[in-house]
């Protein structure tokens, strides 16, 4: 550290960084230029801008589990509002920025791209843009000024300098793009949450000379119209709707500034109120603001309420209500590379379907917003599904931005903030809805695939205990033409008693028919089993298209035979449709495996999965039913 007095004022000032080239005197604002072991005095700063900022120089943090101190700050104006970037020091001596913006915490360091870099002109919100092989999209476009400075920084401020920004998103980066510089300046980095920088010696609300407080009071004020009273929760509100007059009105520094009359005909009551507190995943919220949107699609208006949630550590947060349907959103730090027009993608091990596209209006705001909303604000919204999260991206003529929501019951979001009101009515299924029947249809598919290897299994082991045996097989010759004809086959044994003695008829019929009756008799007491068959078998040719009907083999069974020595006598007719004789191979089996009853068990137990299919899928026909796509995003 280097230690020196202002040439202006005499109070000590300090360089932690060697890349430190500039110093703003604390005392007397004068900005100081590094010149060798001399300081030169280039004139007073700006005033900074009261923003109720949590950081301060001299806090301290960690980010990568590598310290940091904060050294330094400038201040950007830009329309919608002010925005900080921290100056911060690394115990290894590298420098960073530290931004925060809308309730973001962003942590970049400057780097050198080797790709030539894009025009500010050419650039336009969600444009794909590739720098050093990788692929991003633009997020934000913006025109600041920076106004201010503090502590120590690694260039000149002076009286402020105009700069065009470009925000880039991809690959789980963030990059800005600064044209302040020819050829621009590039810094990538990553967001953070708030509670992750382990962030300590904090300031004061108000008090910008030191205290470690880490929450930020809520200021209140009154409306400049009406003389409502109003609070401001954080340091990223950039605009209040008065509840009581309708105004929109601008928060800049203590100077709270109308910006208009909002044009609101009809005063909303929010089912939740502002000022609601509940604690929703594990995490306190807080209701600030309340807005309803609508889009509209073949003459007809679709309304839904956002409530905007903020916590000091976590940010900002949506709830999403629509006809009963609740979803809690979050900004995406790491969004999709998705062009437009693509109608599904894979994101986190997940397929997402283009479920709607269409423009998104804001209709009646009240409260706070991170950003100058206003009625009538417009952008062009594209919502993505798969239950029960939804990814849906908004695109401005400034900037495209990507949120991730998760279905909520509305029993779970009366809980959470203890509304004892009955939640509105829910009314058919919503698009990222999770299918109450998709649990159940994996139940029963279990069930089904259990109970089917069961069944196997039993079926295999009868099989094997009771092995079949082939205890004849005979040539047999059917020649009698319009004759009844008697043959007797061979003798076959059995040493015991056959579960069931299966006898089959495999045949060369062709285009004719066969009658047979087959009598199963016991050599010794002469007791007898008998049973028919019937065969025909007919095929050809017509209109050059083969075909067949009937088979040339038949099969029966005999149950329960006892012990001992058989033959059959089998008595046929063969028909006269064709005079060719017919070769017959005759043969019994004894305990065939019987496959029917398997076949037909598992007929019916597939009968409860593909009904449950069915269900399921006319569950996601009403989903898709209400999508701008007819076939289902296929």
């Amino acid at each position: 550290m280097k230690k020196a007095s202002c040439p202006s004022c005499g109070a000590p000032v300090a360089f932690r960084s060697a890349t430190s080239l500039y110093v703003v005197c604390d005392f007397c604002r004068s900005t100081l230029l590094r010149s060798g072991e001399d300081l030169q005095n280039l004139g007073r700063m700006a005033e900074l801008l009261e923003d109720s900022s949590p950081i301060q120089i001299g806090s301290e943090g960690t980010f990568r589990s590598r310290h940091f101190l904060v050294i330094g700050r400038i201040q950007m104006k830009y329309e919608a509002g002010i925005w900080n970037e921290w100056h911060i020091l690394f115990d290894d001596g590298r420098g960073a920025w530290l931004a925060e913006a809308a309730g973001e915490w962003i942590v970049s360091a400057q780097v050198a791209v080797a790709d030539p870099l894009p025009a500010f002109e050419t650039l336009a919100p969600d444009l794909p843009v590739t720098l050093d092989g990788r692929s991003f999209r633009v997020a934000d476009l913006e025109t600041a000024r920076c106004i201010a400075g503090q502590g120590e920084l690694p260039f000149k401020v002076a009286a402020g300098y105009d700069v065009n920004t470009a925000d880039l998103r991809g690959n789980g980066r963030y990059v800005t793009l600064d044209y302040s510089e020819t050829p621009p300046l590039v810094f990538v980095g990553q967001t953070v949450s708030f509670a992750d920088l382990k962030l300590e010696k904090l300031r004061e609300q108000g008090d910008p000379t030191g205290g470690e407080a880490p929450t930020v009071d809520a200021r209140a004020f009154n409306c400049p119209r009406c003389a409502a009273p109003l609070r401001i929760h954080s340091p990223a509100i950039e605009s209040i709707a008065c509840d009581s007059c309708g105004s929109l009105i601008g928060v800049e520094n203590q100077d709270f500034r109308l910006l208009a009359g909002a044009a609101q005909a009809l005063r909303e009551i929010p089912w939740l109120p502002l000022g609601s507190q509940g604690t929703l995943r594990g995490v306190n919220w807080e209701v600030i603001g309340f807005m309803r949107r609508r889009t509209t699609s073949e003459g007809t208006d679709y309304t839904w309420s956002e409530y905007l949630l903020f916590n000091v550590q976590q940010g900002f947060a949506w709830l999403i209500e629509y006809q009963g349907h609740w979803n809690h959103a979050r900004t995406l730090s790491n969004p999709p590379s998705v062009a437009r027009g693509q109608r599904d993608f894979s994101h986190g091990r997940q397929k997402f379907k283009l479920f709607n596209s269409g423009q998104a209006e804001v209709t009646y705001v009240v409260g706070e917003f991170y950003w100058r909303v206003a009625v009538g604000e417009t952008c062009q919204i594209d919502d993505f599904v798969c239950p029960p999260l939804l990814l849906s991206r908004e695109v401005t003529a400034k900037e495209a931005n990507w949120s991730q929501s998760e279905y909520l019951e509305p029993d779970e979001v009366c809980a959470a903030f203890a509304v004892r009101t009955a939640a509105p009515k829910r009314i058919g299924i919503y698009a990222n809805q999770p299918n109450p029947l998709l649990e159940r249809h994996r139940r029963i598919c279990r069930t089904f695939w259990i109970l089917a290897l069961a069944a196997t299994v039993l079926q295999l082991a009868f099989a094997f205990l009771f092995a079949s045996q082939v205890v004849l097989r005979q040539q047999l010759v059917l020649s009698s033409l319009n004759e009844e004809a008697t043959l007797n086959s061979q003798e076959f044994v059995l040493k015991d008693r056959a579960r069931a003695l299966l006898v089959r008829h495999d045949t060369d019929l062709a285009n004719n028919w066969l009658s047979l009756n087959t009598t199963l008799v016991e050599k010794n007491t002469g007791e007898a089993y008998e049973g028919t068959q019937e065969i025909s078998y007919y095929k050809g040719v017509e209109d050059d298209e083969s075909w067949s009907e009937g088979s040339a083999s038949d099969e029966m069974v005999f149950k329960a035979v006892p012990a001992g020595t058989y033959y059959l006598v089998i008595e046929y007719e063969l028909g006269t449709d064709n005079t060719v004789a017919v070769a017959d191979t005759l043969e019994v089996v004894r305990n065939p495996a019987g496959w029917s009853n398997f076949v037909l068990l598992l007929i019916f137990l597939a009968v409860f999965p593909l009904l449950s299919r069915w269900r399921r899928s006319a569950f996601e026909a009403r989903r898709w039913s209400e999508s701008d796509l007819a076939d289902g995003g296929n």
